[in-house]
């Protein structure tokens, strides 16, 4: 009776808040868990927002996730009507997260992980405290790929295993799938690291493969990753 009392309920508004501040001068760590497919997963709290890290990779960062919010940055908003979002690779939610706090959109997600603790701590510390509705799919991304029939304004692709793209993922028939799911004047992001010249190296033989199922396409460099797009007039 008394731990939902008025008082209590206050009193750990106020915890939380304080934690918010803190998190602005140090990173506070959250919790570690571990799945089948993460043998290590660890949420932190910092600058404000909920960061996932496993391998030592980044996995979500809210809106300082920045690969995707510097090419969100650089799209024609205007130009693109955008209601309905696919997320390859859900993580902590940032991708869904940033679109609907930090650039103001109204859009309809659906999302797929293969990690069924990470899609419960995206829901848990993100997708429901900030209300945002995704629908989700536990199923690897290559997979859902030659089943899903759905048809979307905006793909975004952010799968990683560690700081790796699963070989499925980078196919030709991989890309083409993609395509058959965007609608007309639809969308494509694909992420991808460059940060190291080993990675430059690969990034440059996927151009070759991209180039012949979007021939339109080309790559945005966001420091340290390369987002593949399939129209360069879509962005500034």
């Amino acid at each position: 009776m008394f731990l939902n009392s008025p008082k209590n309920k206050d009193n750990l508004t106020r915890l939380q808040s304080f934690k918010r501040f803190l998190s602005y001068i140090v990173e506070l760590p959250v919790g570690n868990f571990k799945s089948e497919h993460n043998p290590s997963l660890k949420i932190a709290l910092y600058r404000g927002r909920y960061k996932l890290i496993t391998y030592g990779a980044i996995y979500s960062f809210g809106d300082l996730y920045a690969n995707f919010r510097k090419a969100f940055e650089r799209l024609d908003w205007e130009k693109y009507k955008i209601e309905s979002c696919l997320v390859l690779g859900l993580g902590l939610g940032s991708i869904p997260d940033m679109l609907v706090t930090r650039f103001k959109k109204n859009i309809r997600f659906t999302a797929v992980d293969i990690d069924e603790t990470v899609i419960e701590l995206a829901m848990k510390y993100v997708l429901i405290p900030k209300k945002i509705q995704v629908e989700v799919f536990t199923a690897d991304a290559v997979s859902f790929l030659e089943w899903h029939r759905g048809k979307y304004d905006l793909i975004c692709s952010d799968v990683f295993v560690g700081d790796k793209i699963p070989k499925g993922l980078q196919t030709e028939e991989a890309l083409f799938s993609m395509k058959e799911m965007l609608k007309p004047n639809g969308l494509l992001l694909y992420n991808r690291l460059a940060r190291y010249q080993h990675d430059i190296d690969a990034c440059l033989r996927f151009n070759e493969v991209f180039l012949k199922v979007f021939p339109d396409g080309g790559y945005i460099d966001v420091d340290g990753n390369w987002i593949f797009i399939n129209r360069k007039s879509a962005f500034r």
